[in-house]
Parts: structure tokens; sequence; C-alpha cells
């Protein structure tokens, strides 16, 4: 009940979702990047797959060639031939 009281209120006071409930942004340049803010850890990171934990869901990028070109604590950046990409509970 808290989670939807707080989620209310930052969109009554317009405020940036992201920062203030930590809600995973994903950007696209189109197929050969993606940049993942606000996630947690990496899970899983092949050629063809990288499946990255966020605060309330898993991000996970299919594709060719992938290749995380740099990661920081707050961002990433996946690069190669971005097939798809899906959000798991």
């Amino acid at each position: 009940m808290l989670g939807e009281s707080k989620a209310a209120a930052v969109t009554a006071l317009g405020l940036p979702r992201d920062v203030l409930l930590g809600d995973v942004l994903v950007s696209f340049i189109g197929r050969r990047e993606v940049c993942i803010e606000n996630y947690r850890s990496i899970l899983l990171y092949t050629d063809t797959l990288v499946k990255v934990q966020a605060r309330t869901c898993k991000v996970v990028v299919h594709g060719v060639r992938l290749k995380i070109e740099y990661y920081t604590s707050e961002e990433m950046k996946i690069t190669g031939q971005i097939q798809s990409l899906e959000f798991e509970s």
C-alpha cells in the first residue's frame, strides 16, 4: 500500500519516477545500442543474451554479437545487433 501512495505522490507532483522510485530506464539508439539505467546487477552475459536485474524486474536483451561497452554502478551500454528486449518478473 505504501508503494502505491508513493507512486501517486510522485505522479501528482510531476517528479521523475526513475529517480524517486528506482524505475529502470531503457534507451535505444537505433538497433545497435541500448542504454540501461538504474539496474542492480548483471545476471547473464553472452554474445547473444544479456540479462540484467533491475529493482522490480529483469531486463533481457537478445541479439547477435552483443557486447557491454561499459558499465558503472548506475548505467550500462550494450552494443551489437539488437533483436529484442523483454521484461521478466
